[in-house]
């Protein structure tokens, strides 16, 4: 999958970009809050339906304008091609595929796979378990055609339950909702530990190329204590969760840990160290769902040089490179660009504006 044109109107500081990006490798350059981040930002919306920032999104209507526009046309590197966009006013956001306005936010990330690898990428290692949760279900959710209409429900039978229990309802209302919960929730694991094996098959030959000898280990907690399933872990702490108020036990505090030759990964290795090890496995993820339903996310990576040394930068890009796909880079300047992408396509942004270097 490949973004062959993108338009972004009044988005942060850009009044108007368009941008005509390669099928391989896009390198954007600019200073600090010249725009280049804003510019992932804005194709990671018309994959992911919201921004990667922790602001409001109507915040990212420019200053002194009532509304943003950011629209693309994407193919799937054959013969299918398709048009997005997302619009934001000052009262509602929406998002838009070919001709079918308001669509979901599901039905973008299905339309348009994209990875996104930023500075905060650490965090997979060094917080808590749902941005493992979030990195897991990424890859499930696109190779795992179960996953995501299971997790729904369970979702949503989770709420119900929670909301029984808060209010102190009976037991018996409480426990209407368990058969739901089970089935669904077992579902979710099954996918779970399915994509797990893919991406543990991958992992040795993928992360020795970046991370070199240490050999990485996953393991998987699903959420609830023993071997007797779901159902029975719900029943043997219901007193515990009605003085709680909330369902303790379920794929919902599912983990994901990473070790490297049996030490946990944010203890073993430094911040830089942290960025190359977790940009590692986004990129094993991605393979994975070329191998397993033919294609190729869109990656977007920004600022590749922070807390990494130029040898590092180097083994990064060799290994974007043999990925293959279409993929966008930020860098503060040209001469931290690796050698291994200086025949990429090159865009230079500077106080919102953006040209293509000829």
């Amino acid at each position: 999958m490949q973004f062959d044109a993108l338009s972004i109107r009044n988005f942060r500081c850009m009044e108007s970009a368009e941008l005509l990006p390669a099928e391989s490798v896009n390198c954007i350059i600019g200073d600090n809050a010249s725009g280049k981040t804003s510019v992932l930002e804005a194709i990671y919306i018309l994959g992911r339906g919201q921004s990667f920032r922790h602001s409001p999104l109507h915040q990212a209507i420019r200053r002194g304008d009532d509304s943003f526009t950011v629209r693309a046309r994407i193919s799937d590197g054959a013969s299918r091609h398709r048009r997005v966009g997302a619009h934001h006013d000052k009262r509602q956001f929406s998002l838009k595929l070919d001709d079918i306005d308001n669509v979901s936010r599901f039905e973008l990330v299905s339309a348009a796979p994209l990875q996104l690898i930023d500075p905060n990428v650490h965090r997979l290692l060094e917080q808590g378990p749902q941005h493992r949760r979030q990195f897991l279900d990424w890859g499930v959710f696109h190779v795992e055609p179960l996953f995501f209409p299971a997790w729904r429900r369970y979702r949503r039978a989770l709420k119900q339950r929670n909301h029984a229990l808060r209010h102190r309802y009976a037991k018996h209302d409480v426990l209407a909702w368990d058969g739901e919960l089970v089935k669904q929730g077992e579902l979710v694991d099954a996918c779970r530990r399915r994509y797990l094996d893919y991406l543990t098959d991958l992992l040795p030959k993928s992360t020795h190329r970046v991370i070199g000898n240490g050999q990485l280990q996953l393991s998987y907690t699903n959420g609830w204590k023993g071997t007797e399933g779901l159902g029975v872990a719900l029943a043997s702490t219901l007193d515990r969760d009605l003085r709680a108020g909330f369902t303790q036990q379920g794929p919902h505090r599912a983990d994901l840990h990473v070790a490297i030759s049996s030490t946990k990964a944010r203890d073993w290795v430094s911040r830089g160290q942290q960025k190359i090890l977790t940009t590692s496995l986004l990129l094993c993820q991605a393979q994975i769902l070329h191998l397993r339903r033919g294609i190729k996310p869109v990656l977007l990576i920004d600022d590749l040089a922070a807390e990494l040394g130029e040898s590092f930068r180097q083994t990064v890009a060799e290994e974007i490179i043999r990925i293959g796909g279409q993929c966008f880079l930020t860098f503060l300047d040209e001469s931290l660009v690796p050698d291994a992408l200086t025949s990429a396509q090159m865009f230079h942004v500077e106080h919102g504006r953006v040209r293509r270097a000829l």
